[in-house]
């Protein structure tokens, strides 16, 4: 009899075959067996030669990791010392002021250099973006700063001073570092250099300048007369200064080591004072080895001309080497003739006599010269060494050139080296003006000699040479040298020839040398 509570075999479920139980343990295993039959063959695609890449290097990856692509070749400019790179960086920066933050971006090597150049950020272009100056500032670290201040953007003249005060708030606490201060003003605004220049006034030594060494102070529309005294008067180091419409007082602790000096008078003294005061200066800066002096235009009349300077001691400039007067107005300045007298220059070797060109209505309208020329030419001190003398524009009068080369010393042999530039430039005029200097001259150089011709020079340089240079043999001429610079109506080929008697010929044109190689060819070729 069967047992009530045992359980029916049929409720129970079929005991697996060892065949299935054998493939879910080879389906789970760790390794996977190979599949024991081959699938059908069918047509590759290139979706399938895609992914057989890929797996192929994912495993080339996982199975090689040790073996890497090789690297790039870095340029040859990353090869450079830093220090090298760190030079050209400063280099380029005296050109563009924004070359720091330019070469700063180009890679993280080049921006370390940069960052750590404390000369690359020195120069401080005052403008609205006073905080990148600021920044600019504190990456120059320890280093001097060159102080930019040109303000160019039209403003009222509340806002103009307003501008250039807060400008110079920014470097002011650095007085001590700057190595150069420039401020050019444009336009007309009242107070500007006391907005400027109050910071660096006073009797406190917390505004001495002692890294100072070049100083530029423009402003041409300037009506304050007031009297500046920089710096507490302490600038060792001051070497350079261009000073224009400002009156200072000229400290020999501040100025009297000076070696250039271009001088524009303020113009709110005339006449012999104005000359009195410009003597002094130079007798303080006694070191000046070049000299730019002018005198405003203030409408003198005839008679300010015959007044004696009130100065009675003579003006020894012992390394004044190079003097350029130059003459803004259509006459000679009167303060001018009272300077000239008291100065002593014994090694005086180049001299410049300059005027800007008069605006001309008409192409053949030439500049007027100046009428007070012979006064200045009795006025004009002994100059025993001049070698190189340069005569421009207004002061291109025939018997006043003549009369200052006969002026001139005579050491034996021809010596100097006479530059003529401006339309007067014509062949009356150098023969007349030339008469009697050809045993002087060594070197002529014309610039912007408008109505030269060639068969006018060549005429002149047979003139000084006393013979006929295209006839003559075994004969060389006194001059050794020939400039031409930008004078169109001169044929330079035809004067080719002079370089086959020991003549050195050289020609500009349009502000390039020309290469006398190709003289033949119809276009001139430039070095």
């Amino acid at each position: 009899m069967p047992f009530s509570f045992k359980r029916s075999r049929q409720d129970e479920p079929a005991a697996f075959p060892r065949s299935i139980l054998d493939a879910v343990k080879a389906f789970y295993a760790t390794e996977r067996r190979e599949p024991q039959y081959k699938p059908k063959h069918r047509k590759r695609t290139d979706r399938d030669d895609r992914k057989t890449a890929a797996h192929t290097t994912r495993h080339q990856h996982a199975t090689h990791s040790h073996t890497r692509a090789p690297a790039r070749h870095a340029h040859r400019i990353m090869q450079l010392p830093a220090e090298v790179l760190a030079h050209i960086f400063v280099l380029g920066a005296e050109e563009d002021v924004m070359f720091p933050v330019i070469v700063s971006h180009v890679c993280r090597a080049w921006r370390y250099v940069a960052l750590h150049t404390p000369a690359l950020w020195r120069r401080i272009t005052l403008d609205g973006s006073l905080t990148m100056w600021s920044q600019r500032i504190q990456r120059a670290k320890a280093c001097t700063l060159d102080i930019q201040l040109s303000p160019l953007v039209p403003m009222s003249h509340l806002a103009y001073f307003n501008y250039v005060q807060l400008c110079m708030h920014v470097v002011l606490p650095y007085i001590q570092r700057w190595r150069s201060l420039e401020v050019r003003f444009v336009g007309y605004a009242p107070f500007l250099w006391n907005a400027a220049l109050s910071g660096c006034c006073g009797h406190s030594s917390t505004i001495e300048a002692p890294q100072l060494r070049e100083l530029t102070l423009v402003y041409p529309e300037n009506d304050d007369t007031k009297e500046y005294l920089l710096f507490n008067g302490y600038a060792p180091r001051l070497r350079r200064a261009t000073i224009q419409g400002i009156r200072l007082a000229w400290s020999p602790s501040l100025f009297q080591n000076l070696t250039y000096l271009d001088y524009t008078h303020h113009g709110f003294t005339r006449g012999a004072q104005a000359a009195s005061e410009v003597l002094y200066m130079l007798q303080v800066s006694s070191a000046l080895q070049q000299l730019r002096l002018s005198f405003p235009w203030r409408g003198d009349t005839a008679s300010r001309y015959a007044l004696s300077a009130s100065f009675s001691k003579a003006v020894h400039l012992p390394r004044l080497r190079k003097l350029a007067l130059h003459v803004d107005g259509p006459d000679i300045p009167p303060a001018l003739t009272y300077t000239l007298p008291h100065l002593s220059l014994p090694v005086l070797r180049s001299m410049y006599l300059v005027s800007h060109p008069a605006a001309r209505q008409h192409s053949r309208q030439m500049d007027p010269v100046f009428l007070h020329l012979r006064t200045l030419l009795k006025a004009m001190p002994r100059l025993p060494a001049l070698s190189h003398l340069h005569v421009a524009h207004g002061w291109l009068e025939e018997r006043f050139v003549a009369s200052l080369l006969a002026l001139l010393p005579y050491p034996g042999a021809p010596h100097l080296t006479l530059t003529l530039e401006g339309p007067h430039v014509t062949h009356p005029f150098l023969c007349n003006a030339l008469r009697g200097a050809g045993r002087r001259i060594r070197a002529l150089a014309l610039v912007r000699c408008d109505k030269l011709t060639a068969q006018g020079l060549m005429d002149v340089l047979n003139r000084l040479s006393g013979t006929h240079l295209q006839t003559a043999t075994l004969v060389y001429p006194t001059f050794t040298s020939l400039y031409i610079r930008d004078c169109p109506a001169l044929d330079w080929r035809s004067l080719q020839w002079l370089t086959t008697m020991g003549v050195v010929l050289k020609v500009w044109e349009d502000g390039h040398e020309v290469d006398l190689g190709y003289a033949r060819a119809k276009k001139a070729r430039f070095l």
